[in-house]
């Protein structure tokens, strides 16, 4: 019994060969499998007889290594923008369909709840997706520069790492109110009760940008949340953006009442961050490898053989 991962991802394959691989894959029906496909990536995780053999596709991975490599996944250590966790929930959500399809035995159940855990254990930890501190801080002064932040109104989307800081600077430089906005409120109370923020309900953004002088958005959504044409600006606005990807759509700064700024304003302040960054990674690297001996452990103790294999 091995457990394998093949397929595909975008360190592997470019986007003709992760497709020809996708087609590859639905061939195949293992008794059980889950497969992740989204646009960057199609792996199928299986419990087989046999392991796949190099090179038959670009990613072909048995025991520790496929372990090791979908905790990796659903860390969001292996995805395009580091952090990125939208691909947790679709891990999930794969998870998810392939139990109800009864294709997950007791051997992928332990193996996807474990990726599960890990993946949260990094996420709660480091915030790896988060900017980096000294990267929230560039921002906010390059805007401070811009348009000065004493006495302005200023509102933040997001209370996570990056939103609170975010908050901390714009108070420490005299803003005159501060409002702040996420989907979920109670995640935005420390906010209120820390820096004395007022709440705006993720519906109402539109109608507080109106209102505010400085906008700063810093969600970990992997969408555009603030649209150009659905803004309705009576004066000079400035936006801060400093997710990835962006929260706020680039055509917003071509409006004549508008200035943005992005994380490529701050370029410079970003690869100063380099060695943070690296050290987050191998911080989340160090969890996966944690969880990996755990897992890996209990396979080879329902296999027999070393390595799960």
């Amino acid at each position: 019994m091995v457990f394998a991962c093949r397929g595909a991802d975008w360190k592997t394959a470019g986007s003709a060969r992760r497709e020809q691989t996708r087609n590859l894959l639905s061939q195949l029906q293992p008794a059980q499998a889950v497969r992740i496909d989204t646009c960057n990536r199609c792996e199928l995780y299986s419990v087989d007889t046999t392991a796949p053999t190099p090179g038959e596709y670009p990613l072909s991975l048995s025991g520790r290594e496929a372990i090791t490599h979908l905790f990796r996944v659903a860390s969001a250590l292996e995805s395009m923008v580091i952090g990125e966790y939208q691909i947790l929930g679709q891990v999930k959500a794969a998870y998810l369909d392939a139990v109800k399809s009864g294709s997950v035995g007791t051997v992928l159940d332990r193996i996807f709840r474990d990726a599960l855990s890990c993946a949260k254990r990094v996420k709660t930890t480091l915030d790896i997706g988060a900017v980096p501190p000294s990267v929230c801080r560039a921002g906010v002064e390059l805007v401070d520069a811009h348009a000065g932040i004493a006495n302005k109104r200023v509102f933040v989307i997001g209370s996570g790492r990056t939103g609170t800081l975010a908050v901390k600077i714009a108070m420490e430089k005299g803003a005159r109110t501060i409002s702040v906005c996420n989907r979920s409120p109670e995640r935005a109370a420390h906010l209120v009760r820390d820096f004395g923020a007022r709440i705006v309900g993720y519906a109402e953004r539109y109608a507080a940008i109106a209102d505010s002088d400085i906008v700063i958005s810093a969600t970990c959504s992997p969408h555009i949340i603030i649209e150009a044409a659905r803004l309705a600006l009576n004066h000079h606005t400035v936006f801060l953006d400093l997710a990835s990807p962006n929260d706020i759509e680039p055509e917003a700064g071509n409006l004549g009442l508008a200035s943005l700024f992005n994380l490529d304003s701050i370029g410079e302040a970003i690869r100063g961050d380099r060695n943070e960054r690296t050290e987050l990674l191998a911080a989340g690297g160090a969890i996966v490898e944690e969880f990996a001996d755990k897992t890996t452990k209990w396979l080879e103790s329902k296999t027999g053989r070393q390595g799960g294999l």
